[in-house]
């Protein structure tokens, strides 16, 4: 039996050469859609996964579905949008009962990943063969491969180049972010411990339950894209409104944080999420920021884009009023210096079916 496939995920649990970027369509509805919200730039999360009991997220995601990109909401090929195509590496935390064996499994990639990158790091002529198993010139006895079983081929020492493993060596050398999506305490607490046993620079994603370890994030000195701010809580006794309050309370703890939607169709609403945070406590100043630079900051852009600085790409809108407000209207958008109309489907079903009502 052949299993259907999905034009929206790919099969498999941990396939970290996998780039949202190279499927971004840049005919698709929701880029001005999202443009006439006032949004230039998004980070496009890759989906997919297999059939294991609480892998993740829910829809039986993946564990490592692939690397994140960075992209512009202006261009007319997919090279000229996307500015980052390997921006971070994105995981899913397992979750539920059953997450032992996927983390087990998440640690055996890392593992085998660096023993690969000692591989590639070093040159031929420092490593020769001889019986009795690999030894440097100097004699000294190799690292094991790999000391347990796996359902991975361990990788050898010179090897030969794998994708998944040469996706994985920024992350292991710490030198790019490691997106990790976690809602509940339980889950971001394993998280931060687990980035600190395997020495990876994170960025937890949704957080819904960060406010009640918001001091073990700052300690940990880890950034946090909230959201979505409007959502249920994640215990029937957490007070109503957790959410709401999330980031206003990450923010007092020192924890530096932006925003996201929960979908691509909901990106547009991304100034409106910030906005939530507002009433419940979130000052004005920290939200508008966290939607600009802090958020460019996260997204390791900020050298091009957040601000209007000299240097850095014209990414700008004009509006009547505060961009966290509903009834602000964008006059217009910039991107790159490029000028757009905040134009989309919507606006166009608007106009025809304003016009139908004309004598």
């Amino acid at each position: 039996k052949v299993r259907e496939t999905s034009d929206i995920g790919e099969i498999g649990l941990f396939q970290p050469d996998l780039r949202a970027g190279i499927a971004i369509n840049p005919d698709s509805e929701l880029i001005p859609v999202a443009r006439a919200g006032g949004i230039t730039t998004i980070l496009a999360l890759p989906s997919g996964g297999g059939n294991m009991t609480s892998p993740g997220r829910s829809g039986g995601s993946g564990v490592i579905t692939g690397q994140a990109s960075v992209v512009q909401l202006a261009g007319w090929t997919m090279p000229e949008m996307v500015q980052n195509l390997e921006a971070g590496l994105h995981i899913n935390w397992p979750g539920g009962k059953e997450r032992k064996q996927p983390v087990e499994e998440l640690k055996r990639w890392l593992k085998e990943a660096r023993l690969y990158e000692a591989g590639r790091s070093q040159k031929p002529e420092v490593r020769s063969q001889k019986e009795g198993g690999d030894k440097t010139t100097d004699g000294s006895a190799l690292p094991p491969l790999n000391t347990q079983p796996s359902t991975i081929n361990p990788p050898p020492l010179n090897p030969i180049i794998d994708p998944r493993y040469e996706a994985l060596r920024p992350y292991v050398r710490g030198e790019k972010p490691v997106f990790i999506e976690a809602d509940t305490k339980q889950e971001i607490v394993e998280a931060l411990k687990f980035a600190e046993q395997e020495k990876l620079k994170i960025v937890l994603c949704g957080a819904t339950d960060g406010w009640k370890v918001a001091a073990q994030i700052k300690a940990a000195n880890v950034p946090v894209i909230v959201g979505p701010v409007m959502r249920k809580p994640v215990e029937e006794y957490d007070p109503f409104d957790a959410t709401y309050a999330n980031a206003g309370r990450l923010h007092e703890a020192g924890v530096k944080l932006c925003f996201r939607s929960d979908s691509a169709s909901n990106s547009r609403n991304v100034p409106f999420e910030a906005a939530q945070a507002v009433a419940y406590g979130l000052p004005a100043e920290v939200a508008l920021r966290s939607v600009t630079l802090t958020s460019a900051e996260i997204l390791g852009t900020a050298d091009r884009i957040g601000s209007v600085t000299v240097g850095k790409s014209a990414n700008l809108i004009l509006t009547d009023g505060s961009p966290l407000q509903q009834t602000t209207q964008i006059k217009a958008i910039l991107i790159q210096g490029h000028p757009f109309q905040p134009e989309s489907r919507q606006t166009r079903f608007y106009e025809k079916y304003r016009a139908r009502l004309k004598p």
